[in-house]
């Protein structure tokens, strides 16, 4: 029975394909597969005869031809089994510049001397030509080579996408650089099967058909993609070879990869592919001075492939390519009898036959011991208590791994059942997301694309899903407004929640429909979106409308008869001849007082009106000082304060003009004068006005009872008043400050106020500052 050591990685697959159809047997060969074998461990398993055929790597072989010590084969080449589309991954795209020789990396291979490792090298050099770095090279198993990519100091791995699906959700350096290092549809001849001196000396025919069930399995492979509802991974049970790999992944490989035909299953190689690696790297690195073309020689299946060709079973050592030069007789190492020399070679050799006892596998593998206090006797009895205690940890990581196999599987269960709740989770948000009575689309933070959209968003603006997927929110909305403030593709946006009020929309037929938008953030994976909702506006505005309206009438039919109660008011007041006492007198001013009230109110309400509807009546605009203005609303409204004990702070700079209109200024200083005088009982009202970076500042600021902070932005809105129980003892309609802002605006002006509770607020006015004589 031949043994062959194979590794875990799809290089191994023609060799395993072999194996489950039976190829081995119709060619009257019996084997048995040594699965998961490092090529670092088959290489001394073939030197020492220990196993008849392994899969080695390509370049390695070179290396045991060229550097042999003897005369003498113990490595014979057979058939290539793996042609890779090699190219440099990572876990990012590092630049040249990012390299440093102060760190030292490391970079996973599958042997020292493989093709993978030259390729490295010879990326690194043609990469980062001026700056040298420092790799250590680390041989690692194919189920290792995931762990060993995602370490840190890791900078990347020479594979291919296909022997190492995992790769594909990483870096490609050959999709984004022009190296002659990464040329596309370049297949380097990667791994190879060999045998041993023995097998060649003692089984040439089975050799032979070796050979053969390995040919026709490449051939299966090559025709595989042939077969489009094949399931190859399934048909041949290939998980119990491949345990490591994700089977989701590499099933549909194996079937439907182009790298297939392109003949990375192949047993015709291009070995010139090999030559800008080893005349850059391999030559240097054995430190011989040989040409590339005489690889050829070593590399040359010609004859071997020619007589694999009638599909004969023939006896291998009749090849050439299977003698020595000279007809020197073939031997293996365990022909020779090593009981004739000292007792310290014969040491070596027990240790060295244990070490390939335990590289197959055989654990329980001990040197044979006697009662004598020689030497070597000694040495192995410290040798077996030392591989005692190895047996005895790993015993202990196996009851380990039993334990967190069943806790695996444990939570295997529980992620079953929170897959579940998800799932319902999420079938429950679509519900509630596709049959929302509010029109909502999805948008992508870094471009702006529409990902999804409800049926409400697809009614209002005629799109279909087709269309829906290739359009950006900027396509659909007009204007600049969406673009300015979101800013897509950076993380400058400070927006967790974004309202856009009457913002155009484009719909499919070409109408704009009138829309209020509101952008709110949202993390769905590990990326930002946008849940945005559109509501047509166009009931707001009738209500504003009608609201406006109703305002504005009530407001003009209130005028004319506050008109006549002042007027009869002011004429009782002025006659001297009706015989009023003190009493009567005091019940006219009370009656003066709330009539002037009214007034204001009505004036109030009307201003506001104007203001939103924006009556094109002439108005005067001029240019004055605002401190006369601000000494006649003090004068106007100083009976408010009586009963208070209350400090006036004035601090009012003449000089300095403004433009607008009077009136309208005065209404402002008005409003803030009052408020401050109604919410501060007792403490200091202070108002300024002064030069401040050649705008005209006016500060009007209080010691009241201040302002609730989580309101502060609420209190600029028409009818808003903070809810709480000293604003419903003071009475008011909460129009005052929206009439403050409008009327500021409309100056060109700004407000801006800082308030904390119990403590007062403070109300900052910035109007531009205007030349006397413009």
């Amino acid at each position: 029975m031949i043994q062959i050591c194979i590794t875990s990685r799809l290089s191994s697959l023609p060799i395993v394909v072999a194996y489950k159809k039976g190829y081995f047997e119709e060619f009257g060969v019996k084997v048995s597969l040594h699965l998961n074998t490092h090529h670092k461990a088959i290489l001394p398993l073939l030197d020492a005869g220990r196993v008849e055929a392994g899969e080695i790597p390509t370049i390695a072989y070179l290396q045991e031809s060229f550097l042999k010590k003897s005369k003498l084969k113990r490595i014979y080449k057979g058939i290539y089994l793996y042609h890779s589309p090699l190219s440099f991954y990572s876990r990012f795209q590092f630049k040249p510049e990012d390299l440093t020789r102060n760190k030292a990396y490391i970079l996973p291979v599958p042997h020292i001397n493989s093709v993978e490792r030259l390729f490295a090298e010879k990326f690194l050099e043609e990469y980062a030509p001026k700056n040298p770095v420092k790799v250590r090279y680390i041989d690692t198993p194919g189920f290792l080579e995931e762990k060993e990519f995602l370490k840190p100091n890791c900078l990347g791995l020479v594979s291919d996408s296909f022997s190492s699906p995992f790769l594909k959700n990483f870096q490609d350096f050959g999709n984004s650089l022009d190296l002659p290092i990464l040329k596309p549809n370049t297949l380097y001849p990667s791994t190879l099967l060999a045998f041993s001196g023995d097998a060649i000396l003692k089984t040439g025919r089975e050799v032979s058909g070796v050979l053969l069930a390995v040919k026709k399995a490449i051939d299966f492979l090559q025709n595989a993609t042939n077969q489009p509802t094949g399931n190859l991974w399934d048909d041949l049970q290939l998980t119990h070879f491949y345990p490591h790999l994700r089977v989701g992944e590499t099933k549909n490989l194996l079937t439907a990869h182009p790298l297939i035909q392109k003949g990375i299953f192949s047993y015709h190689g291009d070995e010139s592919s090999l030559f800008p690696l080893l005349k850059d790297v391999y030559f240097r690195l054995i430190r011989r001075v040989i040409q590339p073309e005489s690889v050829l020689t070593a590399l040359n299946f010609e004859e071997i492939l020619s007589a694999l060709e009638p599909k004969k079973v023939f006896d291998v050592r009749k090849l050439s390519s299977f003698q020595e030069p000279n007809n020197v007789k073939l031997h293996a190492p365990s022909q020779i009898n090593y009981r004739k020399l000292n007792a310290v070679r014969h040491l070596i050799v027990d240790v060295n036959s244990l070490v390939l006892d335990m590289l197959q596998g055989n654990y329980g593998s001990r040197l044979n011991t006697d009662e004598t206090l020689q030497l070597d006797n000694r040495v192995k009895v410290l040798v077996n208590s030392m591989l005692d205690s190895f047996n005895a940890k790993i015993e202990l990581q196996r009851e380990e791994i039993t334990e967190l196999e069943n806790l695996i599987s444990i939570l295997e269960i529980k992620l079953d059942r929170s897959a579940v709740d998800l799932q319902y989770s999420e079938e429950k948000y679509r519900y509630l997301f596709e049959f929302s009575r509010e029109a909502i689309a999805l948008v992508d933070a870094d471009t702006g694309s529409i990902l999804e959209a409800n049926n409400q968003f697809r009614i209002l603006t005629g799109y279909t899903r087709g269309d829906i997927t290739k359009l950006t929110i900027e396509d659909i909305i007009l204007g600049k407004q969406v673009s300015s403030q979101l800013r897509f593709g950076s993380d400058l946006s400070s927006d967790t929640m974004l309202s856009l009020p009457d913002v155009e929309i484009l719909a499919k037929d070409g109408t704009k429909v009138e829309v209020d938008i509101s952008f709110t953030s949202i993390l769905l994976s590990p990326k930002k979106r946008y849940q945005v909702q559109f509501r047509p506006n166009s009931e707001r505005k009738e209500q504003e409308r009608l609201q406006h309206e109703f305002i504005s009438n009530v407001s003009h039919e209130l005028r004319s008869p506050m008109t006549n109660i002042r007027g009869y008011l002011e004429f009782f007041k002025s006659d001297s001849s009706l015989p009023f006492n003190a009493e009567h007198i005091n019940m006219l001013e009370v009656i003066d007082k709330n009539a002037k009230r009214l007034s204001f109110l009505i004036e109030n309400l009307l201003k506001l009106t104007t203001s939103r509807e924006k009556d094109k009546e002439v108005e005067v605009v001029e240019i004055f000082d605002p401190v006369p203005v601000i000494e006649d609303v003090i004068h106007m409204n100083s009976h408010l304060a009586k009963g208070k004990s209350i400090e006036w702070d004035l601090s009012l700079k003449k000089g300095l003009f403004v433009r607008g209109i009077k009136f309208e200024f005065s209404q402002i200083i008005t409003n803030l004068y009052v408020n401050a005088l109604k919410y501060t009982f007792k403490g200091k009202i202070g108002i300024s006005l002064k030069e401040s970076n050649g705008k005209v500042e006016i500060i009007v600021e209080d010691t009241g009872i201040g302002i609730d902070p989580n309101y502060k932005n609420q209190i600029f809105d028409r009818f808003f008043r903070i809810p709480s129980s000293d604003n419903r003892k003071i009475g008011g309609t909460g129009l005052g400050l929206s009439i403050v802002k409008s009327l500021v605006e409309k100056m060109s002006g700004e407000i801006f106020v800082e308030s904390a509770m119990g403590e007062g607020s403070k109300f900052t006015l910035l109007f531009p500052k205007i030349n006397a004589t413009s």
